[in-house]
C-alpha cells in the first residue's frame, strides 16, 4: 500500500483504497495494538462501513442508496447525507487519486463486549472533483494525514458504526 513501510497485513479493498493492519507490536514506531481474534469482527465491520462510504463517493453520481449504508451504519448513513447530498447536487465525485490507506486501531478505552472505538490515522490521497475535473473546494492534491474515530456497537450479532467523526490526534 502506498506509504506503508512497517510489517503487517495489507489489503486493497477497492482500486485506490487500502487497509494496513499491524500484526507485530512496535513501540518505538507507535504500534501498540495488533490485530487479534477479539477485535477482528469490529475491524471487519469498520472496514465494510468505510468501503460503503468510499464506494458511494466514487460513484457518479454519489450513491446514497447503497444497501451497505443500512447494513454497516446504525443510522443508515444519515450523518453523511447532508454533506454528500450537497456534493452530489454540485456534481462532485471523489477521485482516490494517489490512494487512501486506512490504518485502523481498536482502542482499549470504552471497550466492552458490545461497544468499541476504532481510531484511524488515514493516509488520505483522495480529492473531490467537479464535473469539469477541477478540484472541489476543500480538496488538496497530495497525501494528507487525516484522523478519524468511529464508535461501533454490537447490534444483535453484527457490529455497526453508530458515530464517526474527525479526530485530530
Amino acid at each position: 500500500a502506498p506509504g506503508v513501510t512497517l510489517p503487517g497485513l495489507v489489503y486493497e479493498l477497492m482500486p485506490g483504497l487500502w487497509v494496513w493492519l499491524p500484526i507485530e507490536e512496535d513501540i518505538p514506531n507507535g504500534i501498540t495494538w495488533v490485530l487479534n481474534d477479539n477485535d477482528l469482527p469490529i475491524i471487519e465491520a469498520y472496514l465494510q462501513a468505510r468501503l460503503v462510504y468510499f464506494t458511494a463517493i466514487t460513484s457518479d453520481p454519489i450513491d446514497l442508496e447503497l444497501a451497505g449504508w443500512k447494513t454497516w451504519y446504525a443510522d443508515g448513513g444519515a450523518a453523511y447525507r447532508p454533506s454528500l447530498e450537497q456534493r452530489r447536487t454540485e456534481g462532485q465525485v471523489a477521485d482516490l487519486d494517489v490512494g487512501v490507506v486506512l490504518r485502523p486501531v481498536v482502542m482499549g478505552e470504552e471497550r466492552t463486549d458490545t461497544t468499541a472505538i476504532v481510531a484511524d490515522c488515514l493516509l488520505d490521497g483522495a480529492v473531490f472533483r467537479m464535473p469539469d475535473g477541477s478540484l472541489a473546494a476543500g480538496s488538496t492534491l497530495g497525501v494528507l494525514l487525516y484522523g478519524s474515530a468511529a464508535a461501533l456497537e454490537q447490534v444483535g450479532l453484527a457490529w455497526k458504526v453508530v458515530q464517526i467523526g474527525h479526530q485530530p490526534e
